[in-house]
């Protein structure tokens, strides 16, 4: 086998492991750029305050449903705890 094409063999593999990389990674760096511009962008805050003020509104009915249910429960179980009412002795 003649010594230069090993060389020559490695320097291929080299160029093309580099081609292909930059063929894969370039599309996710230019979305991955998009995304972050976008996140820097008024338009992504004002996006990012309205998801937080949906999310703080739907905690806030979670806990008027769960006090809610809590009153019923309480209720339930004062219902059941009390006596049954005894027969009336003249009947």
């Amino acid at each position: 086998m003649d010594p230069n094409t090993i060389p020559m063999m490695i320097f291929t593999i080299v160029v093309l492991a580099l081609i292909g990389g930059f063929i894969v990674v370039y599309p996710i760096t230019r979305r991955l750029g998009k995304f972050l511009e976008y996140r820097m962008s008024d338009a992504g805050r004002t996006r990012e305050i309205e998801d937080r003020e949906r999310m703080l509104r739907a905690i806030e009915a979670l806990r008027d449903e769960l006090a809610r249910l809590a009153e019923r429960q309480d209720f339930t179980e004062r219902l059941l705890d009390r006596p049954p009412p005894e027969d009336e002795p003249g009947a």
